[in-house]
């Protein structure tokens, strides 16, 4: 049975997320920034990189060695196109499982943003993506998680939304599952004289300190963590969760 997350990621879903834009990409990375402040001159790694915003964030934040890591095609595909519009001919695009990184003792700084974590059905399998990271990066190297935060999410779910755009209609359902554990959501798009398509996202909500005892298992040091990528401090209120960590030195 094809996993979720290999059908979803497509070109449509680009659509569904016109607010997830080139803007708020550069204002993420700011936010890094300030919170890490990578050298500019060792490899970065944005894992699931999508459709390539954040690289192009990275580029003109003056990055000069860039990486990106996804699973979908379709948007690998989009990525390149938009790196080389842009002469961003040089940054490599990796197509590969984030369980799988495939190198070792090699990133300076490795970044996961926009919920790019939690899409496995067992929490070992996230944990893997967790190891993967560690994995890849270089002695003193830095890891980035943005996440969900589980308190906000079941504070704040809408549960319908429907809503028109470029001449589709979306109906997007959502639930948190009775155990309290994941964030579910079906959207459907119509679209005259095509047929319907539907997608489904189920994500795992974890706690902080579920988090927290997976990167102390795993060996990463320095851990903190703060509410979003501005450095907030940590509440139930926060909108997001965002752990940053390191690898110790060889």
């Amino acid at each position: 049975m094809t996993a979720w997350y290999e059908n979803t990621f497509g070109r449509d879903y680009l659509s569904l997320y016109p607010h997830r834009n080139d803007e708020e990409a550069h204002r993420d990375v700011r936010g890094i920034l300030r919170l890490i402040d990578p050298p500019r001159d060792e490899l970065l790694l944005d894992l699931c990189c999508g459709a390539g915003r954040h690289l192009v964030a990275f580029r003109h934040a003056g990055f000069t060695r860039l990486t990106g890591l996804d699973l979908s095609k379709e948007l690998l595909a989009e990525a390149r196109v938009r790196l080389d519009i842009e002469s961003m001919e040089d940054i490599q695009l990796l197509r590969a499982d984030m369980r799988e990184i495939p190198e070792s003792d090699l990133y300076g700084t490795i970044v996961s943003l926009f919920t790019s974590f939690g899409y496995f059905e067992h929490d070992s399998e996230d944990e893997r993506v967790l190891r993967s990271a560690y994995r890849a990066l270089a002695g003193n190297g830095t890891f980035l998680l943005d996440t969900l935060n589980r308190a906000y999410v079941m504070a704040s779910l809408v549960p319908h939304e429907e809503k028109e755009l470029d001449g589709k209609r979306t109906i997007i359902h959502r639930r948190i599952t009775s155990d309290g554990l994941r964030v579910e959501k079906e959207t459907r798009i119509t679209q005259t004289g095509s047929p319907e398509t539907t997608y489904r996202e189920s994500v795992r909500m974890y706690k902080r300190t579920e988090i927290e005892q997976m990167l102390r298992r795993i060996g990463f040091i320095n851990r903190r963590f703060y509410g979003d990528l501005k450095g907030q401090a940590f509440s139930d209120e926060s909108p997001r969760m965002v752990f940053v960590a390191s690898k110790a030195a060889r």
